[in-house]
């Protein structure tokens, strides 16, 4: 069976950040960040781990502070140059935030039935992660690094917020916002590609932190 849910520690994380700098490369976040970021808020990324425990799919979500977002946007900052300080902490008001969609990467292994049920998965670890925490309304942003990440755009029909040319890294940056009737809709299209059997669903969103501190302290 596989699991989804936030990498368990640092172990399970840095098999995570493999996968993701043997995709990315340069275009990715720094490992030493990224175990920053994963110290400082763990919840950020979230992983379906296989039988073997290897990483069969990972998100990564980043919820920027208003002048980051709006840096983000303009393209002066970039994916690579993320820091801790640039994040929203549970702390923080996160209503009406903006939050970045790093990454949602499926591995290439997998038959294309077995890869619409991780992603899936994926999409519903997300849905609960923030119905957990009551937060109305959010805007996303995300850039289109391939062809997986452009067919995501196109689904969440999120439009463009600045071209390519206007970004020092060449990608578009779209957005949308997220409300709640938006995520009751995509959770109904998601369960029929759910398969409880193949993927159990880790809840323990923040290891160690109480439930409602996923995205924002009440």
């Amino acid at each position: 069976m596989f699991v989804c849910g936030v990498p368990r520690d640092s172990s399970e994380f840095s098999r995570v950040l493999k996968v993701e700098q043997g995709l990315f490369g340069d275009n990715a976040l720094p490992p030493a960040m990224a175990h920053q970021i994963f110290e400082f808020r763990p919840e950020i990324y979230a992983a379906v781990l296989g039988p073997d425990d290897s990483v069969a799919a990972y998100s990564s979500v980043f919820p920027l502070k208003k002048q980051w977002a709006e840096a983000f946007v303009a393209g002066d900052v970039t994916e690579p140059e993320l820091t801790t300080a640039m994040l929203l902490t549970r702390n923080d008001c996160h209503e009406c935030a903006s939050i970045y969609i790093g990454t949602l990467a499926v591995g290439d292994n997998y038959d294309p039935i077995m890869k619409s049920v991780l992603l899936a998965s994926m999409f519903s670890w997300r849905a609960q992660q923030l119905h957990h925490v009551s937060i109305n309304r959010l805007s996303v942003m995300m850039t289109a690094a391939t062809k997986q990440g452009e067919r995501l755009i196109r689904r969440m029909g999120a439009k463009q917020l600045n071209a390519s040319a206007n970004r020092k890294d060449g990608y578009a940056v779209y957005g949308r916002s997220i409300t709640p009737r938006f995520l009751r809709r995509a959770t109904a299209t998601i369960e029929k590609c759910l398969n409880s059997g193949v993927v159990r669903m880790s809840r323990n969103f923040v290891p160690n932190a109480p439930l409602r501190a996923v995205f924002a302290a009440s």
